[in-house]
């Protein structure tokens, strides 16, 4: 498989656990608003890597990677302006993700993400949007 394929494939992956966290909003499933957002987040971020050719952390957070990618000559203004953003819901995102996932062995109830929910979503579909935009511009 080429590596286009494969980000085009790992972006399409992320478009899913996005359309996750959106129904599961509409259920009023708050964790599971969480754990998808951050899957969509971590999706997207990795195939934006693995097109510049970066080599990432196999783990959840990979914001300090795509931070350094912030100096890159070769990505665009619109795109390099948006990291710290992106970096830094990455990264709430994938502290969170454990809780989001396991709370319940906490007696953390759905409702414990209930105000944080709607942030989480907001933050994915941008995230994902611009990591999408680059992928299709760069391939």
């Amino acid at each position: 498989m080429k590596i286009v394929e494969i980000v085009t494939s790992g972006i399409s992956r992320a478009a899913r656990w996005l359309r996750g966290a959106e129904r599961a909003f509409e259920d009023q499933r708050w964790d599971d608003v969480v754990y998808s957002a951050q899957m969509c987040v971590e999706q997207s971020a990795k195939s934006v890597l693995l097109l510049l050719g970066i080599d990432y952390p196999k783990e959840h957070d990979v914001s300090d990677v795509l931070s350094e990618a912030a100096g890159r000559e070769d990505l665009p203004k619109w795109f390099k302006e948006r990291i710290p953003f992106m970096s830094r819901y990455i990264a709430e995102l994938a502290a969170l993700r454990g809780l989001a996932g396991y709370g319940y062995e906490m007696s953390l109830g759905a409702d414990y993400f209930k105000d944080y929910a709607g942030e989480a979503l907001e933050a994915a579909r941008t995230i994902h949007s611009l990591c999408e935009r680059l992928v299709n511009q760069l391939s």
